[in-house]
């Protein structure tokens, strides 16, 4: 998502070409020239033109779309479970057709004028020439045929600047429609209600904008030829019947039944194939997304296996569904090839068995006719079919999505444009908004999902003043971000009112929603790739002065003098590159700096310290924002006292309301529940390090995820080079690429049975059409002969082949009296070529196809198992969006694109091969222009493909922001939306800026497999006009009819099929680059060992002692460790704290821990005696638990969720889920959890994970700020089922409140990678000068206090305080490192 691009300015050369640059695609040479001298980059590519912007597009489709909506919407019926729906659906085609028929008919009239007199005019010139030939009855003059001849070249000529012109301008149309759909599907994306966002998931609308609205690309080439058809029919039918009378009937009717039943009938299963395939297709892209988006869990978990296992059986059942339309393909195929030989082998049968003589004129005359009747009936109506019956099913995915409920839209503002972005509202420094907005909530009750009892918000009643600070709280699941939603307008009001009113002199005035500016702070922070100061701003004009302001209450301003680009620093998607608190802080600022009139804070304060949360309370909520409406959601009970109201949930209703001191006398039993015992503060480490660091040297960092770890992404959005580029192969497609596609669909063996498999059935194709010719001109020797029986008594009789001489009166059963084979002997042997030919291009297709299917199965299949096994860092250093593109959009290409076009190309050359072939044989004078043409074709090709190849590859890769700007939006969604129509409005454009990239691209590829098309085509004119021309000017008598129009017809065939199969070649080597992405994923950096031949033993680890020997890690080998010279030694049994500021590598040692980064660790890390680096990934990660800082769920089952491997029975799961009081959430273990468990609460999703690891019940448990966004009853029950369940195991605890590991064995306390103090912390608390006490001080005397009571009564205890009453336990680390803390640190520590 980033905003701050500016949009090239490379003007389309085509919009001001003069005539004769538009007649011969002039206009896209220079791109060729600069690919043919250099690798081409996404800026060297031309805008689109005007007609072709995606904004316009999708204002035109989606104006029109709402035409269908109101018309539908005229009447409702109302269903069962209460949705209205309309009694007529809405037409997505329809809306579609409005804004595209203009130009679309356009097209089919001129393709109207080809099909219908230029193609006619041609077999019907092409019979005069051959006339001229004909030695018995020669009627036409030298001249004449010349002047026949010239009309021939002059009439193919004009065929093949209509074809390539209309051929673009379909392909265009077509693009269009795609843009038009992808440009509507986002902006629905941006209507779309929480409920149906649960639905539509990011994989879904990833498939419908790559996969589904490919079909509008193919589908417009086609199209015409469904109302073409019938006319050409009739009109061929009768220019046969002039010729062959009734005889003609026997070869259209055939060539009509192959069209219309047979291929209609392919048509309709391959349309019901195309949805279920679609529904797979959309199965296992959401896993996929899923799983790129928790992979660090995954790998955790060690869940690679079920993963691997429920992805395998989703892809396996969408390859049948593939195979099934690759066969249904493959037939189809097959049927182009021989369907003109058989109407042609029918139409003469019935023509000579009439009591007819066959003559050249007849027979190649009806040939032509017959070749361009099949183009039209066996080729391009059943793909139009076909495709229309595919698109139709995408048109009803498209249209189901488009008719998902929506929230209610605001009206469309016209926003600002600042440097060329959009700004949301227009601000200046003085400004303020001023309206003293209140809310009033009267007996509402609002549910997710229709019906459900009991409902989401029940009975809510609540009048929230103007300018006062209204406070949330109550237990996990109680409705508290629900309530928020319903206030934003995301949740439906199902019963009551909610009304919002501004209040002057006492007077209320209700106020439209729509003139309320709401500003709001989501629970989880939502941040998209570009710099810091851009997540702020989020498209908002910069105030320097409110912006410096707001940096600064929301704790910023540290943070930016730590990063190399302060707030120019560049974060990655979902702010990976910062720590959890960072982006919390930004999250907050950007909803801050807004100036709104209502501001809605989801629990902003949960993932940041006691001091910084008292900063961002004091000098933010109640500070900066004072005068505002404010409605904070917290679980920091400390600050109720300074609210206006205060509202207490659970289960979806109010408890009680009211200021605190009214609580505190009406319902003190309430508040009390609510509380923890440390009332005064809610203590967290993470900034209580920092402040304690400012009094040390500050060394500048880079910025750190939660992890620690270091990245090189704090850069300038101008130059965000931490975000790899994406890998582009350049130059020619390596031929390894092809081999490796191939030997991926099977051995050497089969490939050399399939390449004979192509010779032959060419050989018996070829042969048929030979045969014609042989028969047609033995029955022009036959009447030769006839008619000079009487006056040859010593005449020798041969053929035009074998020159066998016999004697006039031999005769056999073969052969007459004139030494000739018998009519039906030919007939025979025509018959034999014919089925042999059926027989063999239908295996040599099922065999191709075969092999296509299997090696899109083993590609994907390795480029999954690869990614499975990728490192960390991968993932790390390439946003979801191109590792989703890589399943989606080249896989698609994969499967179902390249073997269709693969094959159809292969079979066209061949046929090419054999047609020059036989125009050789029968004039070997016209091998000089076949080689020199030839030479021509390869040189064009060369340098076509040259430029083809990386505009193919930079289509590629500009489809995938497009997804990510989708997966973003999904996430951030009800943010972008609180912000208004104009915040929809720019990312709008942004999508729309996207899509025009990729447009330019797309278009520049057509356009050039049209500017080959038209080349190739005028040279193949070139060879028309030698072949015609030779035979007239070198004709001595010799030359037979039959042999003048073999090469006439096969080289006018050539005409249209050489450029197409060309093209299609060059189409091949396009969809290859796909390949070619997809085997980039084949390679990826692996971890591993997984499995070792010394497994270690079932039990272990059996007590889990831990320890660390100069343990080292690094994140790249270029990169400074994050771990530095770590000595520790944990007990069995031991609780230990791990604290430290942002960036000390407490994250970083979990990573350590479970070897997530590979070859970047140094030193041992010992589990009860065996290190970790001595047993396989898969050994090592099953035995440790974890609980992680953000709760994944998939979507699948709740018990898929709690158990993929199966191991536990129902009962167990049960259990587990009671354990943590979850036994009441859900009905079944069957229960269908949404996408990123959305159906659940956060702190819900928490106790999930909680649940898995008292499963798994290992002796290491590891908690990486696991209770950061959940309220203090909730981690009150983590903390006491980890004590009660985990009592004998040894837990590391990354610390985020104090009060959870003060009664803990040890601390681990850590700086810069580095352990400075680990000791009891009772025995910490007494060194004044360590850095454990420093941060218990900043807490405030009487919780500090407290928890150094709770510290010492735990040390009083502890067994070791029995062991050694009166001495200090004393756990060395590292002598240099660490110190035991019952003494004063070092000098070196104290200075660090």
């Amino acid at each position: 998502m980033e905003t701050s691009k500016k949009r090239r300015d490379r003007k389309n050369l085509e919009e001001n070409s003069n005539l004769l640059s538009l007649l011969f695609f002039g206009w896209a040479f220079p791109i060729f020239w600069k690919g043919a001298r250099r690798n081409l980059q996404l800026q060297d590519l031309y805008d689109p033109l005007k007609s072709d912007e995606s904004e316009y597009l999708g204002d035109c489709l989606e104006r029109e779309w709402k035409k269908e909506l109101m018309k539908a919407d005229r009447e409702l019926l109302l269903r069962k479970d209460g949705v209205k729906q309309p009694r007529r659906r809405p037409s997505l085609m329809w809306a579609l057709v409005r804004i595209l028929w203009v130009p679309y008919v356009m097209q089919g009239l001129l393709l109207f004028g080809e099909l219908m007199i230029l193609r006619i005019l041609q077999p019907i010139l092409q019979g005069w020439i051959i006339n001229y030939f004909n030695q018995v009855e020669r009627q036409t003059t030298r001249n004449e045929v010349l002047l026949y001849a010239l009309y021939l070249v002059i009439v193919t000529l004009g065929i093949i600047f209509v074809i390539h012109h209309t051929n673009l301008r379909t392909q265009q149309t077509g693009m269009c429609a795609r843009v038009a759909c992808c440009s509507l599907i986002y902006r629905k994306v941006l209507r779309l209600d929480q409920a149906a966002m649960n639905n539509a998931a990011a994989g879904q609308v990833a498939n419908l904008i790559s996969n589904d609205v490919a079909r509008f690309d193919l589908l417009p080439i086609f199209s015409h030829f469904v109302w073409i058809m019938p006319f050409q029919v009739v009109l061929i039918g009768y220019v046969m019947w002039r010729s062959v009378g009734v005889a003609a009937l026997a070869g259209i009717v055939t060539m009509i039944i192959q069209a219309i039943p047979i291929q209609g009938s392919l048509s309709n299963i391959s349309a019901k194939l195309r949805s279920k395939i679609a529904e797979k297709t959309d199965e296992r892209v959401q896993l996929m997304s899923e799983l790129i988006s928790g992979i660090q869990v995954i790998k955790m978990y060690s869940w690679e296996k079920p993963f691997d296992l429920i992805v395998s059986k989703v892809r396996g059942a969408e390859m049948k569904l593939i195979s099934y339309t690759s066969y249904l393909r493959g037939i189809y195929l097959s049927i182009m090839l021989f369907s003109e030989r058989i109407t042609l082998f029918l139409t003469l049968i019935a023509f000579v068995l009439s009591g007819n003589s066959l003559t050249a004129n007849i027979t190649f005359t009806l040939a032509t006719l017959f070749s361009v009747l099949q183009v039209t009936c066996a080729v391009c109506f059943p793909q139009a079919v076909v495709l229309a019956g595919e698109t139709a099913v995408s048109l009803e995915r498209l249209t189901d999505f488009l008719l998902l409920e929506e929230v209610k839209s605001s009206e469309n503002v016209d926003s600002p444009t600042n440097n060329g972005i959009q700004c949301v509202e227009k601000m200046t420094p003085s400004h303020r908004a001023e309206n003293r907005v209140g809310i009033k909530i009267s007996n509402v009750a609002a549910n997710w999902v229709h019906g459900q009892l009991p409902p989401t918000l029940c009975q809510i009643s609540i009048d929230l003043k103007d300018q006062s600070l209204s406070v949330l709280v109550g237990p996990v699941g109680s409705g508290k971000s629900s309530l928020l939603h319903l206030i934003l307008g995301e949740l439906k009001v199902g019963a009551g009112s909610l009304s919002f009113y501004t209040s002057e002199n006492g007077i209320k005035t209700n106020k439209n929603s729509r003139d309320i500016r709401i500003s709001y702070a989501s629970q989880e922070p939502w941040l998209f790739s570009a710099s810091i100061r851009e997540n702020i701003l989020f498209g908002q004009p910069y105030d320097k002065t409110r912006y410096e302001e707001v940096t600064q209450v929301c704790a910023l301003v540290k943070d930016f003098e730590l990063l190399p680009q302060g707030d120019m620093s560049f974060v990655g998607e979902r702010g990976a590159s910062l720590s959890g608190g960072q982006r919390a802080r930004i999250n907050l600022a950007r909803a801050v700096y807004r100036d709104a009139d209502i501001f809605l804070l989801d629990d902003p304060l949960s993932a940041v310290d006691a001091r910084v949360g008292r900063q961002l309370f004091e000098e933010c909520i109640n500070g900066f924002l004072k005068g505002k409406t404010r409605i904070l959601v917290t679980h920091q009970l400390q600050y109720l006292q300074q609210a206006e109201t205060i509202i207490v949930l659970n289960n979806g209703s109010v408890k009680c309301h009211g200021t605190y001191e009214d609580l505190i006398q009406s319902n003190p039993h309430v508040l009390a529940s609510e509380k923890s015992e440390e009332s005064n503060d809610d203590i967290s480490l993470e900034n209580n390090c920092e402040e304690y660091a400012e009094n040390k040297k500050t060394i500048p960092v880079a910025i750190v995820n939660g992890d620690g770890e270091p990245k090189a992404a704090a850069k300038s959005i101008e130059d965000p080079g931490d975000v790899a580029d994406e890998e582009m192969e350049t130059g020619q497609l390596s031929n390894q690429v092809y081999w490796s596609y191939f030997l991926a669909g099977g051995n050497i063996c089969s490939l050399i049975l399939i390449a004979v498999g192509f010779v032959i059935a060419q050989v018996a194709a070829s042969g048929t059409d030979y045969w014609v010719t042989y028969w047609t001109n033995q029955e022009a020797r036959r009447i030769t002969l006839k008619s000079a029986k009487y006056n040859t008594s010593n005449t020798s009789h041969y053929n035009d082949t074998g020159n066998i001489q016999r004697d006039s009166s031999y005769q056999s059963e073969w052969f007459d009296e004139f030494g000739l084979l018998k009519q039906d002997v030919t007939i025979y042997i025509y018959a034999g070529c014919v089925i042999g030919c059926i027989i063999l291009v239908t295996l040599r297709s099922m065999l191709f196809v075969k092999m296509c299917v299997s090696a899109s199965h083993n590609i994907h299949n390795s480029m999954f198992s690869n990614l499975l096994l990728a490192t960390m860092r991968f993932f790390n250093n390439n946003p979801s969006g191109r590792i989703l593109n890589r399943f989606s959009k080249d896989i698609g290409t994969m499967d179902e694109l390249l073997p269709k076009t693969m094959l159809e190309a292969i079979q066209i050359l061949a046929m090419m091969v054999g047609m020059l072939i036989m125009v050789a044989v029968v004039n070997p004078w016209m091998i000089i222009p076949i080689i020199i043409i030839g030479g021509v074709f390869y040189t064009v090709r060369f340098y076509y493909l040259k430029t083809a190849q990386d505009i193919k590859r930079l289509e590629g890769i500009a489809k995938s922001p497009m997804f990510s700007h989708v997966s973003s939006t999904l996430d951030g969604l009800t943010t972008i939306r609180s912000r208004g129509a104009p915040a929809e409005l720019m990312l709008k454009k942004e999508f729309d800026r996207l899509q025009d990239v990729h447009t330019s691209a797309w278009y520049l590829a057509i356009a050039g497999t049209s500017v080959l098309g038209l080349v190739l085509d005028l040279f193949s004119g070139v060879l028309v006009a030698c072949v015609c021309f030779s035979f007239i000017v070198m004709d001595d008598g010799n030359f037979l009819g039959g042999s003048v129009g073999l090469a006439i017809s096969q080289s006018l065939a050539m005409t249209g099929w050489f450029q197409y199969g060309v093209r299609q070649a060059a189409e091949v080597v396009s969809q290859m680059t796909s390949v070619e992405r997809v085997l980039q994923y084949t390679n990826l950096p692996k971890e591993g060992p997984f499995t070792t031949e010394k497994p270690p033993p079932v039990t272990w680890p059996s007590n889990g002692g831990l320890t660390f020997k100069n343990v080292f890690m690094r994140y790249a080998d270029n990169e400074p460790p994050v771990l530095k010279n770590l000595n520790v030694k944990i007990n069995p049994g031991w609780k230990v704290g791990i604290v430290g500021r942002t960036g000390a590598g407490k994250s970083s040692l979990i990573s350590a821990l479970f070897r997530l980064t590979g070859e970047g660790l140094e030193g041992e890390i010992g589990l009860d005696g065996i290190d970790t680096k001595s047993v396989g990934l898969l050994e090592l990660r099953p035995r440790i638990s974890i609980i992680p800082q953000e709760p994944i769920l998939f979507s699948a089952s709740l018990r898929y969720n709690l158990d993929p491997f199966e191991q536990y029975s129902d009962a167990a799961l049960w259990d587990s889920l009671r354990e943590v009081e979850l036994g009441n959430a859900v009905q079944s273990l069957g229960f269908r959890v949404a996408g990123g468990g959305a159906n659940f609460s956060v702190g819900q999703r928490q106790l999930i994970c909680l649940a898995r690891a008292i499963l798994r019940n290992n002796r290491l448990l590891v908690l990486d700020e696991a209770t950061a966004n959940i309220d203090r009853s909730t981690d009150a029950l983590i903390q006491d089922t980890i004590r009660r369940r985990f009592s004998d195991c040894t837990v590391l605890t990354i610390a985020h409140r104090l009060n959870t590991i003060m009664d803990n064995d040890r601390v681990l306390v850590m700086t810069e990678g580095r352990i400075v103090e680990f000791d009891h912390p009772y025995l910490l608390l007494k060194n004044r000068n360590g850095h454990f006490f420093q941060m218990l001080q900043q807490t405030g005397k009487t919780m500090a206090e407290k928890l150094s009571e709770i510290a010492e009564t735990s040390y009083l205890r502890s067994s070791e305080f029995h062991k050694k009453a009166s001495t200090t336990s004393n756990d060395t680390v590292n002598e240099d490192e660490t110190t035991t803390q019952s003494l004063p640190l070092t000098e070196d520590c104290k200075d660090r």
